[in-house]
């Protein structure tokens, strides 16, 4: 038997008050329904106070919320015994059908994130017990939309919730390459709908290519024309393989020992020069 646990909070900064709502529920429908207008009334209730819609207080920090609905198969929860080892890659986790499904709602209703939470005996298991997902990596399609050396631009950044390396690293590049797609390996049953995206920083403090990692939704086609042997387009054109490569090289490339840089034109390990493409 599933069941759906609500919970909504409301955070009200102006009068440093908070309000919460927990309930459960048979369905999930019935879960969002309540949760809705509970937390609809709460942020109403707050801008009216402060003379704002809910869209502008969310954005000057006025209010906030937190609005999440929670599945559980009661049985398959009590009895899940499978031993887990979070050290192993998230891929890895995966495979397994988690114990409890907690969906991350907006104001309006709509799905933001998906934690796939398993619980089994925290005795025997060590670790992060959740993966972030997305409504699209659930599509049949997911991971299908962009194809190895595509050229594509950052128009996302990545918000709280998501466990990105990039978040180390805040400077967006103007053009990307991707690098790997999504991977699913055997027998896996979610998708994490993220990408390996490259970049190139030329600059004198830390330059080579940078590879991060970016969900589908944080990025679209790159739009603008590249000129034929720029520094981008031969980065394209090595992930797609046009340009062989030795190990040697790439890791040259990737530490900028061969230089994109156009200050460094009349050297020798400027990257026109390396693979023969001067005019």
């Amino acid at each position: 038997m599933k069941t759906y646990l609500l919970e909504v909070k409301t955070y009200d900064y102006t009068d440093e008050t908070d309000d919460e709502y927990i309930e459960i529920f048979s369905t999930f429908e019935r879960a969002k329904s309540y949760g809705l207008e509970f937390l609809n009334h709460e942020l109403e209730s707050y801008c009216k106070y402060i003379n704002k819609s809910i869209k502008q207080a969310l954005k000057e920090e006025k209010v906030d919320y937190d609005f999440r609905i929670t599945e559980e198969d009661i049985d398959y929860a009590e009895n899940f015994k499978q031993k887990l080892d979070f050290e192993e890659e998230i891929e890895e986790l995966l495979i397994y059908e988690p114990t409890h499904k907690e969906f991350i709602l907006d104001y309006t209703g709509e799905i933001t994130n998906i934690c796939i939470r398993y619980l089994p005996n925290q005795k025997e298991t060590k670790g992060p017990n959740c993966v972030y997902l997305k409504p699209n990596d659930l599509l049949p399609n997911a991971g299908t939309k962009f194809k190895v050396g595509d050229l594509v631009k950052i128009v996302k950044p990545n918000t709280r919730n998501e466990d990105s390396s990039y978040r180390k690293y805040p400077e967006y590049s103007n053009v990307y390459v991707v690098r790997f797609l999504p991977r699913r390996i055997e027998g896996q049953k979610y998708l994490r709908n993220t990408y390996a995206l490259s970049e190139i920083n030329d600059d004198n403090y830390a330059p080579g290519i940078y590879t991060w990692e970016f969900h589908e939704e944080q990025f679209v086609e790159y739009d603008k024309p590249i000129k034929e042997n720029s520094p981008i387009d031969v980065l394209r054109k090595i992930i797609k393989k046009d340009i062989k490569v030795s190990r040697e090289t790439w890791e040259r490339l990737k530490s900028g020992t061969i230089s994109f840089k156009d200050e460094d034109k009349g050297r020798r390990n400027y990257y026109k020069k390396v693979f023969n493409l001067e005019d």
